[in-house]
């Protein structure tokens, strides 16, 4: 490649994680306004950052028509078309393992205030019923059985949380882990039988779309909780929200939508969650790391090396 590489930063604050970017970047931005920054400068771009949030679809990647490389600052690449990317030749890389410490913090952040009924006992205050009826009563966590649904790099990081809470955990997924001592259940239909909560860590392929469905929900039951940090294809959502509002859900934490980002208005009646806006990973240290990855990669590429974690 020419000295002149064109980088377009496909959030308008990444600028923030690359403050020692090579100055043999010629860095855009799209500054808020995505379509003007296509419009007039798609036909100069060589490489996209991509933050995992933007889809990058056959349609969207045909406005790029000379790029070459796509680096995502995130270890998810599902936004991304990756069967265009191969035919067009376009390098893919990501940013894989770096999260999973703090994705995890937040899965357990978030599944033990829902078994703690935190959502509830806050109501209880804000509706002024402390004082004349009697707050909402909960279970011990200690003992109580918790699955894990996929124990890949996070659902190893939750696992290693919840542990030191006394929670009774088990785990299921696409094949088990003889290495792995934390008993496995044989379906998911079992696991959602014998648990209380089930914190969702599988991988988002085509594979896993709507995997948690409306029979796991209910099998879940009126006292379950249900945790997903992994994508919000996962999980129906649809069958989420009306378990949720005709109580056979007993609550949900959600970090991951569908489709992102998700309709406030959606979720304004519906009881009982706690709603983060796909930050599991976001803290100063990770995006920074993430950041420096796909930095060396990019700076690969542009000088023919071998990348540092290829997709494609």
């Amino acid at each position: 490649m020419t000295n002149a590489t064109t980088v377009l930063a496909m959030h308008s604050e990444m600028h923030t994680l690359f403050p020692n970017r090579p100055e043999r970047w010629n860095w855009l931005e799209t500054q808020g306004d995505v379509e003007k920054t296509i419009t007039n400068h798609g036909a100069d771009v060589d490489i996209l950052l991509s933050a995992s949030i933007e889809k990058l679809d056959k349609a969207m990647l045909a406005r790029f028509p000379n790029l070459k490389m796509v680096a995502s600052v995130s270890a998810g690449f599902s936004n991304i078309d990756l069967d265009e990317c191969r035919s067009r030749g376009i390098a893919v890389t990501n940013a894989p393992g770096m999260n999973s410490g703090d994705v995890a913090d937040l899965a357990v952040a978030l599944s033990t205030s829902l078994l703690l009924r935190i959502p509830q006992t806050q109501e209880c205050i804000m509706t002024d019923q402390w004082v004349g009826a009697a707050p909402p009563l909960r279970h011990s966590i200690r003992n109580m059985p918790v699955g894990i649904v996929g124990l890949g790099s996070i659902g190893k990081e939750v696992l290693a949380r919840l542990k030191p809470f006394g929670v009774d955990v088990k785990w299921w997924g696409p094949r088990p882990k003889p290495e792995i001592e934390t008993p496995y259940v044989d379906s998911l239909e079992d696991l959602a039988d014998q648990c209380r909560g089930l914190v969702i860590c599988c991988r988002p392929d085509d594979t896993t779309r709507h995997l948690i469905n409306e029979n796991i929900i209910d099998r879940l039951g009126a006292d379950g909780v249900l945790v997903n940090v992994s994508r919000g294809s996962v999980v129906d959502e649809v069958a989420l929200i009306e378990a949720l509002k005709s109580n056979r859900l007993g609550g949900a934490g959600l970090d991951v939508f569908d489709p992102e980002p998700t309709n406030s208005a959606r979720w304004t009646d519906v009881p009982n969650v706690i709603l983060t806006p796909h930050q599991g990973g976001a803290t100063f240290e990770t995006l920074f790391a993430q950041a420096q990855l796909a930095q060396s990669n990019i700076e690969n590429f542009i000088d023919g090396k071998s990348l540092l974690s290829s997709v494609i």
